[in-house]
């Protein structure tokens, strides 16, 4: 029997918040220094033989999802939201078999400064 696909995938990871810091931006100033930026990870995929097993081994070790974003973030200087969502969503595809999609969410607290409680998040989906 197979798990599903991820169309119909029952089972889902999701990491809210996590905070990574990296260059990132178009304006001059925002080139000078690592900046705050706040990320949602969603991950979709059979993840039933971690369930079964109970063992980390046969599961999705979300700090190694963790890792690979703040990776991503650190070793890189990005233009745009955009860029690093995708490049985040590709590492963390490559950290288990088991993640057969991946949607990733960059929030910068400062790219709509001045605008009030404005804010924007971009989201990227990528799957196997």
């Amino acid at each position: 029997m197979t798990g599903p696909s991820s169309e119909d995938a029952a089972d889902r990871l999701v990491i809210r918040g996590l905070e990574l810091r990296c260059v990132i931006g178009v304006e001059d100033w925002e080139r000078l220094m690592p900046q705050r930026v706040v990320v949602d990870i969603e991950l979709k995929g059979d993840f039933s033989a971690g369930a079964e097993s109970d063992d980390l081994e046969d599961a999705v070790d979300y700090r190694e999802v963790c890792v690979a974003a703040v990776e991503v973030a650190e070793e890189g200087e990005y233009l745009l939201s955009e860029t690093l969502a995708d490049r985040i969503a590709g590492a963390v595809l490559g950290v288990n078999e088991c993640i057969a999609e991946v949607r990733v969410g960059v929030f910068k607290p400062l790219a709509l400064a001045g605008f009030g409680d404005a804010r924007v998040v971009v989201e990227v989906g990528r799957e196997r």
